[in-house]
């Protein structure tokens, strides 16, 4: 795929290209290809469970 997306820098918003197949849809979620999904996938839990962004509504007994 070939989506483009604007991105923020410091000199100001610059348009770029994904160089795989992931992608951002239109409506802001990202689609990761099947080479990157594992990882992606990893470094997002990850980032969840640093900042606690989740609740328990259920427990085990």
């Amino acid at each position: 795929m070939s989506e483009q997306y604007s991105k923020g820098t410091i000199e100001g918003d610059k348009k770029t290209k994904w160089i795989c197949g992931c992608f951002l849809t239109t409506d802001n979620y990202f689609k990761f290809c099947s080479t990157h999904n594992q990882t992606l996938q990893k470094a997002i839990q990850d980032q969840i469970d640093e900042l606690d962004m989740t609740l328990i509504v259920e427990e085990d007994n």
